[in-house]
């Protein structure tokens, strides 16, 4: 009796490592659960801040004046801030690397925002998120048009039983 080998790591062919050059320096990042949940509690914190603007409407224009309304505004704007500085940092390994965006983009939030959205689109593409979103969304649209169509669902559901959908 012969033994079976299988070398997966061939077939899988498993890179989660980039480089990514953002703000005039290369780092070299792992695309990995660590950094979704770096990601995944930016994501809490940016909701949070702006649930906490739309919260604070009713307060914010019958007890504050101007001055307390631009502190109020500044303070959390500088803990947003903050935030995406602590999880870039996280992100790509190096301490400081956050600010040092910031800085390179003459103080931009939006350049730290787009460089967060770029890194998350790169690990949900890496690790098959992306496409498991794309077909769900397929899936929920062929069910929206074919649903009321006893014949043609039929048909989506033999297609999808012989592997026609990826």
């Amino acid at each position: 009796m012969s033994a079976i080998n299988m070398d997966l790591d061939k077939q899988f062919k498993f890179n989660f490592k980039r480089d990514v050059i953002i703000g005039g320096r290369t780092y070299h990042v792992t695309f990995n659960d660590e950094m979704d949940n770096a990601l995944r509690n930016l994501q809490l914190e940016i909701s949070d801040f702006y649930n906490k603007q739309t919260q604070i409407s009713e307060k914010f224009e019958d007890e504050m004046n101007v001055e307390e309304r631009k502190n109020y505004l500044a303070t959390q704007q500088k803990a947003l801030l903050n935030d995406v500085f602590v999880a870039l940092d996280s992100i790509l390994g190096v301490k400081g690397a956050g600010e040092n965006i910031y800085n390179y983009y003459n103080h931009q939030s939006y350049a730290l925002f787009k460089t967060i959205k770029v890194l998350r689109n790169t690990k949900e593409k890496l690790d098959g998120t992306n496409e498991a979103r794309q077909r769900e969304k397929h899936e929920a649209r062929t069910a929206q048009y074919t649903g009321k169509k006893k014949r043609v669902n039929k048909h989506a559901i033999a297609n999808k039983k012989r592997g026609s959908q990826k």
